[in-house]
């Protein structure tokens, strides 16, 4: 792990020292998050002294209590309109919504936040590695996350194991003790004609998770979904932006 920052290079940006992931028995229920800032204002350096916090964040939330709990993004990105709903049995398949889900980008905690356009409640979590080699390298900080995974043996009750920002996608597979599914091959460019000097990246769905996978094996993000999407199949517009 990288050393201490030194509280001058804070800036009265909060940052994240690790985010646990909570789960109720059918997946992901929200984060845990144990931030640290070193506050702001003329007396600061003077005082010199860290202050360490936690704060949770769950599906659900409102944008008013990710605000309060968390503060202001750094940024705040519309998402297009979905390429999928051309597929929907829906006579307004053609109709332009009026509004799109946005996310909420914390780029110190390494954390994006999806609210739905209409209930403006969270529904998606994604957490990146910042890992070199991959298109939005050094666009975040790591986010540290620790995520339970239930492991079901064919002779045993449950077991949880932990993956973390440092696990390869080969040591999960072999903690899971049975192949998962084919991945979902993505593919970045800044514009239609540009190609992606970095490559594609390898999704694979898994517990209301998708993992992120670069070519070198190791995790890019892991996107995590609430407890009431209609279907886990994974589908192009569920895969990280």
């Amino acid at each position: 792990r990288a050393p201490l920052m030194p509280l001058s290079c804070f800036l009265g940006n909060v940052y994240a020292e690790n985010v646990d992931v909570l789960r109720d028995g059918t997946g992901p229920s929200g984060l845990r998050l144990r931030l640290l800032t070193a506050g702001c204002g003329p007396g600061v350096l003077a005082d010199a002294k860290m202050r360490v916090f936690e704060r949770c964040v769950y599906f659900g939330d409102s944008c008013q209590d990710v605000l309060s709990t968390l503060g202001s993004p750094h940024k705040v990105f519309y998402k297009s309109e979905d390429k999928m709903k051309i597929h929907s049995p829906s006579p307004h398949k053609q109709v332009p919504s009026k509004c799109n889900d946005y996310f909420f980008n914390y780029f110190t905690l390494g954390v994006d936040i999806l609210f739905d356009a209409n209930t403006h409640k969270v529904k998606k979590f994604v957490l990146h590695t910042n890992y070199p080699g991959h298109y939005n390298f050094n666009i975040y900080h790591r986010c540290e996350f620790k995520i339970p995974l239930v492991i079901k043996r064919d002779s045993a009750e449950s077991q949880t194991e932990t993956c973390t920002t440092y696990s390869k996608w080969d040591s999960i597979q072999d903690l899971l003790g049975h192949p998962v599914e084919k991945p979902v091959v993505l593919h970045r460019s800044s514009s239609p004609n540009n190609t992606n000097p970095f490559g594609s990246t390898f999704c694979f769905g898994l517990q209301r998770m998708i993992f992120e996978v670069m070519q070198n094996n190791h995790i890019a993000s892991v996107t995590l979904y609430g407890p009431t999407r209609p279907s886990s199949q994974l589908r192009t517009s569920d895969l990280p932006q």
